[in-house]
């Protein structure tokens, strides 16, 4: 099968917002007191990746395909040794904080290294598909989602409640910064499009701000649902979009546990796979045998980050996605389109 085709802008911004959605899922909150700060804390992040994204878009756009190959040259491994790493680390992580979510909310059924096991196995399976597969599964994914999320919002019995809307005060500041920082340090699509960037043909303006602007329509969308219907109960169960399928009742479907958990396993395994598929290409192709690789260090960051109680909001672990983010997904492409403009001058 050949891994190295190419993916249109569009389903690259998919596979972007899925791997968001994705970090929203185990999102657990601590002390909710309303959606405004984090609301402006989104959008004023928002705002921070598109400025960190001009480099990557600019690069992509005049040609660019391997950042890595363009700064290295013949060392350029080392290089993508660098995104392997990276991603095998934030592939763990989420696979680590998907599986607490399980045993969390089904102890009883759960055990939590089998369920890592099991979703390593599926992501890895994804990865061997290649990136057509991962754009073509990327649009049906995301669509489920959007429509399981319409839904819940069409059946919820918890009522809108615009009194818990209240305008941000100085009071609210720390918890604009804690999520700003959170939600910029949650940007690792950047590294993402540099590691994916030369599967597309064109397009990368489109692939980057598309799926800019749509995320910051869908996790407005969510917090301001869980303030409206939520507010102070979020803690209760403390994954937000959890909360929401539990007050999620129709004629048909008393509770939305079961189908939450089905696309939040799908999604889970998509993305990972995704991640293992970054991981394996510094082997140059993703032979089965990278893929394997990829998947057995994912595996081992996964039960390590699941012994550890590893938080995605933990300060060091932000500190290291965000250090990722400015050398993999905005250095490195900086880096790339100063080496090629000068060699184009010196020529």
């Amino acid at each position: 099968m050949n891994r190295e085709k190419t993916v249109s802008p569009g389903q690259l911004m998919l596979v972007f917002l899925l791997a968001r959605i994705m970090h929203t899922m185990i999102f657990k909150t601590h002390g909710f007191s309303g959606a405004v700060p984090m609301m402006l804390g989104q959008l004023a992040s928002t705002a921070a990746e598109a400025v960190l994204a001009i480099p990557a878009v600019i690069y992509f756009s005049r040609g660019g395909s391997d950042p890595a190959a363009d700064i290295g040259g013949k060392h350029a491994v080392w290089i993508k040794l660098l995104y392997s790493l990276y991603f095998s680390v934030i592939a763990g992580a989420t696979v680590a904080l998907f599986t607490e979510f399980l045993t969390s909310e089904f102890s009883d059924t759960v055990t939590p290294y089998l369920a890592i096991f099991l979703i390593i196995l599926a992501a890895g399976y994804c990865a061997r598909g290649g990136i057509e597969g991962f754009g073509r599964s990327a649009t049906v994914v995301f669509w489920l989602f959007v429509l399981l999320f319409a839904v819940m919002a069409a059946v919820n019995e918890g009522g809108f409640e615009w009194l818990n809307v209240t305008p941000m005060t100085s009071s609210d500041m720390p918890l604009f910064k804690s999520y700003f920082l959170e939600s910029l340090s949650a940007g690792w699509w950047l590294p993402m499009l540099c590691a994916l960037g030369g599967h597309l043909k064109k397009g990368a303006a489109k692939a980057a701000y598309g799926y800019l602007g749509i995320k910051l329509v869908i996790i407005e969308a969510l917090l301001l649902m869980m303030s409206l219907v939520l507010w102070k109960y979020v803690d209760v169960l403390g994954y937000p979009l959890f909360a929401l399928g539990a007050y999620a009742k129709s004629d048909f479907i008393q509770r939305f546990d079961a189908i939450n958990m089905f696309v939040w396993a799908i999604n889970c395994a998509l993305v990972a796979g995704i991640y293992i598929f970054i991981c394996a290409k510094p082997s140059g192709k993703n032979t089965n045998g990278a893929v394997a690789l990829s998947s057995a260090a994912t595996a081992l960051a996964a039960a390590v980050a699941y012994k550890s109680g590893l938080r995605f909001d933990g300060s060091g672990f932000v500190i290291f996605k965000a250090a990722g983010i400015a050398l993999l997904g905005v250095a490195a492409p900086a880096a790339a389109l100063i080496k090629k403009n000068f060699g184009r001058r010196k020529a």
